[in-house]
């Protein structure tokens, strides 16, 4: 598949060059103005346009009718002109919607290198996005809200959506941060107007849509350790009511970790994506959109660094150099989970899917559907004691799939136009299979294997009204029902026993070749029954400030334990959570414009938090309990009671011509007020002093919840007047602050926490003010901060930590007809 891959890389690159070159036909100065569905109107021949005092755009003389076939080309063809009268920062219609969404632009996202759903909590406050242990499965917490899922075989806090489509399984998101449109992160309680609820949030990204005059282009982002993302698209009419576009983008390179003893380099990258879209408008009624999607990642894994060993047997000091890593494949592991021997820790991951959208205007209400069908294949190898010893070697092995399906009735306002509402249905099927193997040859003398099978389904309904009590003040209701089902099917500890020791005598006896033993467990089911709700107010005081309120209830469905289980008490079911979260906020713009000022505050009551914690099964070794044999346990659980606070504000500003500022600011606190946790150290010393193991606990009861407490995010661009009477010169600079970061459950060791870092990063571009082409070179974390980027974990007898990128100075060029 890598030669596959190599192939499509040289394919992109030569056509890159290839895509600059204009097709025939007259380029006609210009802009085309982005209808509200993305698509781009047809303007009459012989219409020119000049720009007007405040940025706008009019039509003027007739000019003589050019041949047929002519076409009008955009100025800058992907971009949207502003039209008279409009902000100078974009997501006007936002301004005047209650809530505190982030919206993000293709060009925000281009500027900070978001290259995946990862790379977004560069730019939004109050968001960490976290791997686990090194795997490709990202994590979301949004306002503290969320959850660590190491096998990702459980619904996610935060819920991300491509094109419209609930991601149930986070890793499923990956892959696929190319050719985007828009990105908006909503914090709080959601699902009251489509999808699936959800206690933390969602991350919604929408694609481009396909054009209705020809576009195309192409970019090549080059940098330092032999780092290259080539990207390109291709999008116009195939008649006069269908319209396609095809994407695609493929990352290379950018190795910056190394094997501590053979110096070998870890970390190149090498994905692949394409995406293809469809929109036909049968009649002046009805639009259908098809979307397909397909992304394959070969990238080596994100290897960690030792902090700390808790080992009697390997001793590693810790790193000095945070790039330094280690690792030596097991051959009886690497036969086991089906992988070439000398592998290196990386992924084998293959995300497909396939969505149709439709909606038909029914006069009184708008029917809107959307139906899709994704199917992942996971395999990644990853070291999680980041050495040559053999006690944390993981390799996880998952087939997933998911249907959905929506359907929804928007209706047109009615009683003089003060009543809104929007009500539907959805529903999700999803089917998933998960492999976690584990090489503890050198501590245990066994290989272990976890496996199961984890069906589920969710039906929802939801509805939402506006009211305008008067014509400035709208009172909101929202009402969510679901209903999720799942079960753990399946579930088996299969172990393979290969060095002599008394483990091995128990189960294998005198036999000196290799063994298995397995312990399967029986199926056990989850039943999420509960409703949503949310109710605001907004005011809109003046046509430039929005002043809003409202309380929301969410819900997020329970699950299942399925990370190397053991025993049966694992995998009892843990409980759904639910928040109650309290928000007041204002949108504002002041100076004409020149001035956005959008902040807000919250509150939320967090219940039966999600987590994974420790249990205990009491008595002494060898006695007979039907939960499993006694000892400590991971397991996840519920946390009674937690509380989250803190606020967010965005200001954008425009104070002279060409220059435009850009600062976003999250606080957050966050306590546990009803949490006894399982002391592990207290139960290994209580059971050395009586042979007994037995649960001490520890009352965490406000004690912090580990989150970062202040996030910054901030850019700065100058587009300078034209150069040459043709040319202009684009300086940007951002930058991103987190603070420090505990470890996701107080254990108060203090070893697990990620220091407070700061990152600068900067460009220069240079472009016709046409923007048909572009040259930029840039530079991220200038000033090679050498910082921890994920919170460190012990998988087994090491303390692992994960660190962030070094300096990359690179440079990118493209065009864009």
């Amino acid at each position: 598949m890598k030669s596959g891959r190599a192939g499509l890389l040289t394919v992109l690159s030569v056509t890159t060059a290839l895509a600059c070159l204009p097709i025939g036909g007259e380029m006609v100065p210009g802009a085309l103005a982005a209808t509200a569905d993305g698509r781009r109107p047809i303007h009459k021949p012989g219409h020119h346009r000049r720009p007007v005092a405040d940025g706008g755009v009019v039509a003027v003389t007739q000019a003589p009718v050019r041949p047929a076939r002519r076409r009008a080309a955009a100025a800058s063809p992907e971009a949207i002109d502003v039209v008279a009268h409009a902000s100078r920062f974009g997501f006007d219609a936002q301004q005047h919607q209650a809530g505190s969404t982030t919206m993000l632009s293709e060009e925000a996202l281009i500027s900070h290198h978001v290259n995946t759903v990862m790379d977004l909590q560069k730019l939004v406050p109050n968001l960490t996005i976290q791997t686990e242990s090194g795997s490709n499965a990202p994590s979301f917490y949004l306002r503290g809200i969320g959850l660590e899922d190491y096998t990702q075989n459980n619904m996610p806090s935060v819920m991300t959506y491509f094109d419209g489509v609930a991601y149930p399984l986070s890793p499923m998101s990956s892959g696929q941060m190319f050719d985007i449109a828009t990105v908006g992160v909503d914090p709080g309680p959601v699902g009251f107007t489509h999808g699936m609820a959800d206690t933390g949030g969602e991350v919604r990204i929408e694609s481009r849509a396909p054009t209705r005059t020809l576009h195309y282009g192409a970019s090549e982002d080059l940098a330092t350790r032999d780092r290259s993302k080539t990207t390109l698209y291709v999008s116009g009419p195939i008649t006069n009511s269908l319209q396609y576009r095809l994407a695609g983008q493929t990352v290379q390179g950018g190795a910056y970790r190394f094997n501590r003893v053979s110096g070998q380099s870890i970390g190149n990258a090498n994905l692949g994506a394409l995406r293809g879209r469809l929109a036909w408008q049968p009649d002046a009624k009805t639009d259908i959109d098809l979307i397909a999607n397909w992304s394959m990642d070969e990238s080596d894994a994100a290897a960690g660094f030792i902090l700390d060993d808790f080992s009697a047997v390997s001793h590693m000091p810790r790193d000095r150099n945070i790039y330094a890593t280690g690792w030596s494949l097991n051959p009886a592991f690497a036969k086991l989970v089906g992988i070439a021997p000398h592998s290196i820790p990386s992924y084998d991951d293959v995300t497909w899917g396939i969505t149709l959208k439709a909606a038909r205007d029914l006069g009184w209400a708008t029917l809107q559907t959307i139906g899709n069908f994704s199917q992942q294949q996971r395999h990644e190898y990853v070291d999680r004691d980041a050495s040559a010893f053999r006690s944390g070697d993981s390799f996880f092995a998952g087939n997933s799939n998911v249907f959905s399906q929506e359907v929804s009735l928007k209706g047109r306002p009615v009683l003089d136009g003060r009543l809104e509402w929007i009500a539907g249905l959805y529903y999700n099927r999803a089917r998933a299979f998960g492999a976690n193997w584990f090489d503890m040859s050198d501590t245990a003398g066994y290989i272990r294997d976890s496996f199961h099978n984890q069906p589920q389904e969710n039906f929802s309904q939801f509805a939402t009204l506006d009211y305008h009590i008067t014509h400035t003040v709208k009172f909101t209701f929202g009402l969510q029902h679901q209903s999720d089902t799942r079960s753990l099917v399946g579930d088996t500890v299969a172990q393979y026993y290969y060095l002599p020791s008394a483990t091995k005598r128990a189960h294998c006896g005198a036999d000196p070749a290799p063994c298995a033993s397995a312990n399967p467990f029986p199926t056990h089911g989850a039943l999420t029954n509960q409703f949503s709700g949310k109710v605001g107010l907004s005011w809109q005081a003046r046509p430039n400030l929005l002043l809003y309120a409202d309380i929301a209830r969410g819900v997020k469905p329970g699950g299942f334990t399925t990370n190397t289980t053991v025993a049966n008490v694992q995998i009892q079911p843990f409980k759904p959570e639910w928040v109650l979260a309290y928000e007041v906020g204002f949108k504002s713009d002041f100076f004409r414009r020149r001035l956005r000022l959008n902040g807000a505050l919250f509150w939320d009551d967090y219940h039966d938090k999600q987590m994974l914690g420790t249990l205990v099964i009491p008595g002494a070794l060898g006695a007979y309990n039907p939960e499993g044999a006694p000892g400590t346990y991971g397991s996840y659980i519920n946390i009674p009671h937690a509380q989250l606070w803190g606020t967010e504000v965005q200001i954008e500003a425009n104070p002279i011509r060409g220059l435009t500022l850009s600062q976003s600011i999250g606080y957050l606190r966050g306590k546990y007020t009803d949490y006894q946790q399982v002391n592990s150290a207290a139960v290994a010393a209580n059971f050395t002093r009586t042979g007994f193991y037995s649960p001490v606990y520890t009352n965490y009861d406000g004690a912090d919840m580990g989150m970062p407490k202040l996030t910054l995010n901030g850019q700065v661009s100058y587009e300078t007047r034209p150069v040459f009477r043709r040319y202009t010169l684009t300086f940007e600079g951002n930058y991103s602050y987190r603070d420090l970061q505990d470890s996701l459950q107080p254990r108060g060791s203090g070893v697990y926490v990620v220091p407070a870092y700061f990152l600068m990063g900067g460009s220069i571009t240079f472009k016709p003010r046409n923007g048909r082409w572009f040259v930029s070179a840039y530079a991220s974390n200038i000033l090679n901060r050498h910082y921890i980027d994920v919170v460190p974990v012990a998988a087994t007898t090491v303390l692992m930590g994960i660190s962030g990128e070094p300096r990359f100075v690179g440079g990118r060029f493209g065009c864009d007809f």
